[in-house]
């Protein structure tokens, strides 16, 4: 049996409807939580010398697989899936467009270089709703011999909160 060990502590995380969660780590579950809140509000964890978060977009997930990121004034356009590995819930993206104006740190894309490879995290649900986007768990040797995960906040770049709908 494989142990998870966390490192941080989240009191920034936003109070949300514990049933603001998925049930279970099925992908089927992770897309239809994911499609049924809709838009997220996606923040670096990395902050700014006021406190405010490096960069602040929000995605917009659509049940058939689509999706919309909003950052600073670029709108990108993807295509999504689910995938659940190791206890992982991992979130793939592929980057299909972009309108090519600057995104939330100022930099901007060439609509020519769409579209993008597919890339993925592991998304990491807690009771207060929000997400962390993560790169894998790392495993190791336990004291009791067994392998166990362990998440390091430096592994962590993000969090994905639930905007309110309306």
């Amino acid at each position: 049996m494989m142990t998870l060990v966390t490192a941080g502590a989240l009191l920034w995380a936003p109070a949300v409807p514990i049933s603001a969660q998925p049930a279970d780590l099925t992908p089927e579950a992770t897309a239809a939580h994911l499609a049924e809140v809709g838009s997220w509000r996606f923040e670096t964890r990395a902050k700014r010398s006021d406190g405010k978060a490096v960069c602040a977009e929000v995605w917009r997930f659509n049940a058939d697989g689509t999706a919309l990121i909003e950052s600073g004034e670029e709108r990108v356009t993807k295509r999504w899936r689910t995938e659940a590995a190791d206890g992982d819930r991992w979130l793939y993206t592929t980057s299909l467009t972009t309108n090519g104006a600057p995104d939330c740190m100022g930099s901007r894309s060439e609509p020519a270089d769409y579209p993008k490879d597919e890339s993925g995290f592991v998304l990491m649900f807690f009771n207060s709703g929000i997400a962390l986007t993560c790169e894998p768990p790392a495993t190791f040797e336990g004291p009791d011999g067994k392998p166990a995960r362990l998440v390091s906040d430096e592994s962590c770049w993000g969090s994905l909160a639930p905007l309110p709908k309306g």
